[in-house]
């Protein structure tokens, strides 16, 4: 494969890292990796697409996503679009034979995943979500070390993912901010981030119970009233995973004080994990030796010999950041179309079953109950083998 041309729907946030992932690879990966053509760049606002295309570098601009999905010079697709209109494009991308790589949540409902999850598997072409953070160096250590054995049985997760930008009353009104559009607020944006390094490292979610809370109820448009606000700002969870572990999965985007903080501590019978990505070049690992006068945590720093890292600046402590994370996930979605894997992970299944744990919460947060996880795409019991837990 000497090139892959791509298109993006979108022109918001996340087009500039995206983009600067696509235009950084090649020089990370070189001279593995084929030459990365920028096609062209999809916005319903015709200026919004034309300025996106300029700063980032995109060949062209256009204004209707079925110019990206059903180029004959598009190969792979990425959507960064509102999560409601995730499921018509992708699935009309795998359609037209593209590969897709799609932001997280995969859509605004876990019925809408499914269906996607189901159109990646029939299409044979590969699906990837921007699940970035589980794919984090520290955060694949832990993993290697919790499929090591070293760990031991595990027992429970905590984690939260806690921001404070919401926490303003001025922020405007936005499409996040409307149930309908989002299927979530602060749990089914950050909150996504979060289940999803439980579930990578811990297995399947089965069952849970929450609690939701909304402190600012209406936000200011700019023309017109203010508008309702329809989803949480906070929601707080108990888990239980089909392993027999416990966990606990919070999200806030009115976290007074807390900037971006991704936290998570991983507990079993010999050993223990804590991470948090405010030290993001750290992994703080407990195992059992057997000598209580100097048992304890020990400060792993990361460099290029810990996974995902030695495209990087290889000596340890030196350290890496938000912009390599996409960089990461981007190479796993090109290494899986030329090896034509289209079990890479993280996976349009894995995807559909944080959308099914999003949606219980919700359900829970509303009942006052525990609630199952209904989710049909993700294979429990291999799930765990793979996990080795």
């Amino acid at each position: 494969m000497k090139s892959l041309r791509f298109g993006i729907v979108g022109s918001g946030y996340m087009a500039k890292t995206h983009s600067l992932a696509l235009r950084n690879i090649g020089s990370f990966l070189w001279p593995n990796m084929p030459t990365i053509e920028m096609v062209r760049l999809a916005d319903i606002d015709e200026r919004a697409a034309e300025d996106g295309a300029m700063r980032w570098g995109w060949h062209e601009a256009a204004t209707d996503w079925r110019s990206i999905t059903r180029a004959e010079d598009i190969d792979v697709v990425i959507i960064i679009t509102p999560n409601d209109s995730h499921e018509e494009i992708a699935i009309d991308a795998f359609a037209h034979g593209k590969h897709v790589f799609c932001e997280k949540p995969l859509a605004e409902s876990a019925e809408a995943a499914a269906r996607m999850a189901e159109a990646a598997a029939r299409s044979g072409k590969i699906g990837v979500v921007n699940f970035v953070y589980r794919c984090w160096p520290a955060v694949e250590l832990a993993r290697k070390l919790i499929q090591s054995g070293d760990l031991g049985q595990l027992r429970h997760f905590q984690g939260h993912f806690f921001q404070d930008y919401a926490n303003d009353p001025t922020l405007p009104f936005a499409w996040r901010f409307d149930l309908d559009r989002s299927g979530g607020g602060a749990i089914g944006d950050i909150g996504s981030h979060i289940s999803d390094i439980a579930v990578s490292l811990m297995g399947p979610i089965s069952r849970v119970t929450a609690s939701s809370r909304t402190y600012i109820d209406h936000r200011p448009t700019a023309n017109g009233p203010d508008s309702r606000v329809t989803v949480d700002d906070m929601t707080t969870s108990l888990v239980d995973f089909a392993s027999g572990a416990t966990g606990a999965v919070h999200a806030s985007w009115a976290a007074t004080g807390h900037k971006s903080d991704l936290n998570f501590r991983v507990i079993g019978t010999r050993g223990a994990i804590h991470f948090t990505w405010e030290r993001n070049n750290e992994l703080h690992v407990y195992t059992d030796t057997g000598r209580t006068d100097s048992d304890g945590f020990r400060r792993i720093v990361i460099g290029g010999v810990h996974p995902e890292a030695a495209p990087f600046w290889y000596a340890q402590g030196q350290g890496l950041g938000y912009g390599e994370a996409f960089v990461i996930t981007l190479r796993r979605l090109i290494e899986a179309i030329r090896s034509e894997d289209t079990a890479v992970s993280p996976s349009f299944a894995e995807a559909a079953h944080i959308n099914a744990v999003i949606a219980a919460m919700i359900r829970s947060s509303e009942s006052g109950t525990w609630e199952a996880v209904a989710d049909l795409m993700v294979r429990q019991e291999e799930h765990l083998k793979d996990l080795a837990i």
